[in-house]
C-alpha cells in the first residue's frame, strides 16, 4: 500500500515535470521562435507546423554553435591579451 501512494506521487510529479517541459520547450522556444523568424517571409504560416518545429530547430543548433564558436574565440583572444601564446594543439594558454 505504501508503495502504491510513492508510485502515484512520483507518476504525478513525472507527469507535471513532462508536461511542463512539452510546454515550455517545445511550444515556447522551439515553435516560438520558428515562428517569429518564419512569419515575415509568409504571412499566413501555421504556428503549429512541421515547417515552424524544423526552423525552430535550426535556429538553435545555429545559436548553439555560434555560441561555442563565440567562447572559443574569446577565450584564445584572452590568452593573446595577456602576453601569452595560444597552443592549438593542447587548447590551453602557454605563459
Amino acid at each position: 500500500m505504501p508503495a502504491e501512494i510513492v508510485g502515484e506521487i512520483f507518476g504525478g510529479i513525472f507527469r507535471i515535470i513532462s508536461r511542463i517541459f512539452i510546454e515550455i520547450i517545445l511550444e515556447i522556444l522551439i515553435k516560438g521562435a520558428g515562428f517569429l523568424i518564419c512569419k515575415p517571409f509568409n504571412s499566413d504560416v501555421e504556428p503549429d507546423g512541421f515547417f515552424v518545429l524544423i526552423i525552430g530547430l535550426l535556429f538553435w543548433v545555429l545559436l548553439i554553435f555560434i555560441g561555442i564558436s563565440a567562447y572559443d574565440f574569446f577565450v584564445i583572444d584572452s590568452c593573446l591579451d595577456s602576453g601569452g601564446k595560444y597552443d592549438y594543439d593542447s587548447s590551453e594558454c602557454v605563459h
